[in-house]
């Protein structure tokens, strides 16, 4: 196998970086921006490209780790070349190889791998690419081969229908963008309370690591704790009076999800009281806004 990647940002450093050193044939960098692909070149070993024709004529599988919004016309490129018994591939988690228009129509082999996993630095995320876990959609032939190039590498992966992509990087956003909201709305408000931000990190890491470590191991429902799991109106009903309105409606929002898990973590305690006082406030929510 004989990797090309189109793009070269924090993704396109990191798999090239990564594949070289543990063996992987990575043949080099294209990207609009040359600068950007050389440094990307230098930094894995590997070689500039000039024009994306010269990349794919000597690559086999190609990667086009661009934004996706990029993806379509960095396919509508490639497509012009010919591409027979090449694997084209892009690292979106919201698209499917659905992106490839007409693809059928030539000898490709389509597919996406989306790797559950952070990229916030492009020099020293490879140090733990190690650590992913990858989904794969696409043609048989694809899924099959960087399926077994990345299980060969150690990688859990799993198959996802492409219909479900959305939904699947929706998950994968409340996973990890949507808590390092609510982590903030924690800290903005412990700052409220005359604590500083560094004071505020302090009190709250060892709480968030014990919760998401027990969540993790245990499951979200098991894990539950607080007042709605408690059924505690009073106490949640004294946190609704002293946030203001766009953090009410992140705390209702969340708290009716929680909600749900108590229901199932303890199915014959009565929460009656507290879904209405939460169907209220939610009410209430959207009269105002």
């Amino acid at each position: 196998m004989k990797i090309g990647i189109i793009g070269a940002g924090k993704v396109g450093f990191t798999l090239g970086k990564y594949l070289s050193i543990n063996d992987v044939h990575v043949t080099g960098y294209y990207s609009r921006n040359g600068e950007h692909a050389l440094e990307a070149a230098q930094f894995t070993g590997t070689t500039y490209f000039e024009s994306m024709r010269e990349l794919v004529d000597a690559s086999d599988t190609l990667f086009i780790t661009t934004s996706d919004a990029a993806i379509g016309e960095v396919w509508d490129c490639i497509a012009k070349y010919p591409l027979e018994n090449k694997t084209i591939c892009h690292f979106s988690g919201s698209l499917s190889c659905d992106v490839f228009s007409d693809y059928e129509q030539k000898d490709v082999q389509v597919c996406s791998v989306h790797p559950f996993f952070a990229f916030s630095n492009k020099y020293s995320t490879y140090e733990q690419f190690y650590k992913a876990a990858l989904t794969i959609e696409g043609t048989p032939l694809a899924v099959d081969a960087l399926g077994a190039l990345f299980v060969s590498l150690g990688h859990s992966v799993e198959v996802i229908q492409r219909e479900d992509k959305a939904k699947y990087h929706a998950a994968a956003c409340l996973a990890s963008n949507a808590m390092l909201g609510v982590l903030y709305e924690a800290v903005e408000l412990l700052g409220e309370c005359g604590f500083s931000r560094e004071s505020a990190y302090r009190l709250i890491t060892p709480l968030v690591r014990e919760n998401v470590n027990n969540g993790l191991e245990n499951g979200a429902v098991d894990a539950l704790t607080g007042p709605v799991e408690r059924g505690d109106c009073e106490t949640v009903q004294k946190h609704l009076e002293v946030l203001r309105e766009e953090e009410k409606a992140l705390y209702t929002s969340i708290s009716e999800c929680l909600l749900q898990m108590a229901k199932i973590k303890n199915p014959d305690r009565d929460y009656e009281s507290m879904a209405r006082l939460l169907a209220e406030r939610s009410a209430g929510i959207e009269e105002n806004s």
